[in-house]
């Protein structure tokens, strides 16, 4: 399993800086309520099978990921666990959800869970696709394909998202085993230490809202996909236009 790509964005990443974020505010990327985030480090693993076969049985996308949330009202906080949780799943809309008009529907969140990793509380959930059991058994290596999530906070408007996607192979139950190791080990060695002024913030945040916690389990998002038919290019269409809307994106709540 060697690396087979590698993106590093340097020892040091300054959230605050707004240039350093991805730009939605026009072409296809703009969708309103959408977060723009900046990339901190990107890496490929290949998986390979009997050493007579050269070429991959499957590949591990890792990405990490800062993110801001502009429009969080000022009441809230990335600190609250409840607040978060509501970020999250509008992240996860954006992801998943309606707005991927060019990806197959995805049931998310699956698996969802807080973990502590190394002194730090972060929010672990996946994504997997929507398969019948006829889908499953035309397409076995579906089941080997997921999305594996982690979110933390580093701010009242900031967090960040530690991201795996598995394209895997058949037999599923071998290919989910190996990735899933590989995920494990990795998210292991995270170390999240917030600055002395952060930790403060957390603090105060914890002692207004003492009972503030992430849901125990959530079921995945009952989302309603856009309709859409095929863009016409000549008169300045995307490849893929809606023509009736599903699901809006989930509001914030204090």
């Amino acid at each position: 399993m060697p690396d087979i790509n590698e993106e590093y964005y340097g020892p040091r990443i300054d959230i605050y800086n707004r240039e350093a974020y991805d730009d939605l505010s026009r072409g296809k990327w703009y969708q309103e309520g959408r977060m723009p985030g900046q990339s901190i480090l990107k890496r490929n693993w290949g998986f390979y099978g009997p050493p007579w076969v050269s070429m991959e049985y499957g590949f591990l996308e890792h990405v990490i990921r800062v993110f801001r949330v502009d429009d969080l009202p000022e009441s809230m906080s990335c600190f609250n666990p409840h607040h978060l949780e509501q970020v999250i799943l509008r992240d996860l809309y954006f992801r998943y959800g309606p707005p991927k008009l060019d990806m197959d529907p995805r049931a998310a969140p699956i698996k969802w869970q807080k973990k502590n990793i190394n002194g730090t509380d972060w929010l672990y959930c996946e994504a997997h696709p929507k398969c019948s059991e006829q889908e499953l058994r035309e397409n076995p290596f579906r089941e080997a394909v997921f999305h594996s999530q982690l979110y933390a906070p580093l701010d009242d408007q900031y967090f960040i998202n530690v991201y795996f996607s598995a394209l895997g192979y058949a037999p599923a139950k071998y290919s989910i085993a190996a990735m899933d190791h590989l995920i494990t080990e990795t998210y292991s060695t995270l170390q999240l230490e917030l600055s002395p002024a952060m930790q403060q913030r957390k603090a105060d945040v914890a002692q207004q809202c003492p009972n503030s916690h992430f849901s125990e389990t959530r079921s995945p998002e009952p989302w309603i996909y856009h309709k859409v038919r095929e863009g016409d290019y000549r008169i300045g269409e995307d490849s893929l236009e809606v023509v009736e809307r599903g699901s809006p994106p989930p509001s914030f709540t204090p």
